[in-house]
Formats: C-alpha cells, structure tokens, sequence
C-alpha cells in the first residue's frame, strides 16, 4: 500500500475496496484525486456509515446526484427514491465492508456501524468532527460519486507493514461473519 502514514495507507485501501466493487459492479469509471468537484445540482443522495475499534474510529460517505446510484443499481432506473436511498446505503455497506475483510489480514478487526442516509434537492457536507477527512471520489459517466472518509487514530494504532497471514485472517467476499 503506498503511502507513508496510517492514514495514507488506510485511505487507499478503502478507496482499492470501492474501486473494486465499482468494478464488480459492470461501470467504467474514473479515480479522482484530490481535488473536490462543484457540488451536485438537483436530487442529491447521501450515504454514510461509521466503523471502529479501540484505536481507530472513522465513517465512510458517498454523495451524489441521484443519477449516479441509479446508474449503479442493478435494477432498471425506474425505481422508487426509498429504493435508491437504500442502494446508497448497501454501497456504503459493501465498501466498509470489503475494507475491513481486507484490514483483517493486517490484525486490524473492525465493527462496522449500520449505514444511514439522506436525501435532499442541496446537500453539501459541513465541517468533520474527526481531525482527517480524506477524498476518495470517482467519476461514472460525467458524473461524480464523492466519497469521504473521516479517520480518527489512537497514537498507540500501527498498521502493519504488510499482511500478518493473509489467507487466515482475510474473508473471501461475501462472506459473513456471525457473532
């Protein structure tokens, strides 16, 4: 993972698990980094999930027209607001998700929060209560899907170096974990 810091290499693995479902998902799309779009005119959709342990704490959101999670439904486009809203939400699931089958092979475990969202004819997202919130945004057919993620980490967290045993601690996607 490159990147220096924790929340460096953190950030791109979240932002390779979106990329990845994205692609799973049958889109083209186009990583975009850095710099923050003009906020999304008319219908806009916000999802938004945390997740955590003793010594990491963050959320993940998306944010975007409409259009765009439609685009992403696997459905035909023709369904009902409630039913996008809660699209957006499985994506924020499915995202977080991955991420933390992935952070497992590095000895991190994760519990993800139940995902939330909104839906509004303006939202923008005001100032973060965490100290890092990092972009992972991407564009889908001239259109773009925001993504956010907020961090906030103990001094004492250390993120290994590379994976501790991959093959044991990570889960095959998909996979569910009963506790």
């Amino acid at each position: 993972m490159p990147g220096d810091s924790n929340e460096a290499r953190l950030a791109e693995t979240l932002a390779q698990c979106t990329a990845e479902l994205l692609a799973e998902l049958g889109v083209q799309f186009e990583r975009l980094t850095g710099v923050r779009q003009p906020p999304p005119t008319g219908e806009i959709i916000a999802a938004f999930g945390g997740f955590g342990n003793d010594e990491l704490w963050g959320s993940f959101t998306l944010l975007g027209p409409s259009k765009v999670f439609a685009r992403l439904h696997p459905l035909p486009p023709t369904m009902p607001q409630r039913d996008l809203t809660d699209w957006a939400c499985e994506l924020v699931n499915q995202s977080v998700g991955r991420f933390h089958n992935r952070l497992l092979a590095y000895g991190v475990k994760l519990a993800p929060g139940v995902p939330q969202s909104a839906l509004a004819e303006e939202l923008r997202l005001a100032s973060s209560l965490r100290p890092s919130r990092i972009p992972i945004s991407f564009a889908i057919d001239g259109m773009v899907l925001e993504g956010w993620l907020e961090l906030e980490i103990a001094p004492s967290f250390r993120l290994a170096e590379s994976p501790l045993d991959e093959e044991a601690a990570a889960l095959k996607e998909g996979s569910m974990v009963l506790f």
